[in-house]
C-alpha cells in the first residue's frame, strides 16, 4: 500500500476509534446514571437520542449494558485486527492480537463466574472483570500489541 493511502487509513482509524470511544462513554454514563436516580428513587433526565432507555426495567438495562459490552469489545476487536493489518501485514500478529481480545474476554467472565460461585468476593472479581473488559472496549490493548509487535519485528 502507498504510504499517503496508509497514513489516510491510519488517520480514519484514529478517528473511529476517538468517536466510538467518546460515544461508547457517553452511553454507559447516561445509562449508568439513569440506573443510579432509580436505585435513589430519583428522576434523570436522559439526553433526547438515549431517552428509549427509560422505556427498559431495570433488570433489562443490565442485559443490555451486557450486549453493548460485547458490541464494543467486537468492534474494537476489529478496529485492532485491521490496523494490524495495515502497519503489519502479519496474519501472527493478527492471530495473537485476536487470541489476546478472546483470552481477555475468557478471563473476565471466569472473574465473574469465580465471584458468583464465592458470593463474599463477587464484588472484588466483578471490579477486577470490568477493569479487564474496559481494556477489551479501548485502545489499550492496540497501544500495547503494535510495540510489541514493533519489538518482535525488530528482534526477528
Amino acid at each position: 500500500m502507498k504510504p499517503l493511502k496508509k497514513y489516510f487509513f491510519l488517520f480514519v482509524i484514529l478517528a473511529a476509534l476517538l468517536v466510538i470511544g467518546f460515544y461508547r462513554d457517553f452511553v454507559f454514563k447516561n445509562i449508568n446514571a439513569l440506573m443510579q436516580a432509580w436505585d435513589e428513587d430519583m428522576d434523570y433526565d436522559m439526553p433526547s437520542s438515549l431517552d428509549f432507555f427509560k422505556n427498559y426495567e431495570y433488570g433489562t438495562l443490565i442485559n443490555i449494558k451486557w450486549g453493548l459490552t460485547l458490541v464494543f469489545s467486537v468492534v474494537y476487536l476489529f478496529i485492532s485486527v485491521i490496523t494490524i493489518k495495515l502497519v503489519f501485514n502479519n496474519k501472527k500478529y493478527v492471530r495473537l492480537a485476536v487470541a489476546t481480545y478472546i483470552g481477555i474476554t475468557l478471563i473476565s467472565g471466569f472473574f465473574i463466574g469465580f465471584g458468583h460461585l464465592f458470593h463474599p468476593h463477587s464484588e472484588k472479581m466483578y471490579s477486577l472483570a470490568r477493569y479487564l473488559m474496559g481494556m477489551v472496549q479501548s485502545p489499550v490493548l492496540l497501544m500495547i500489541l503494535i510495540p510489541a509487535f514493533m519489538l518482535n519485528k525488530k528482534e526477528g
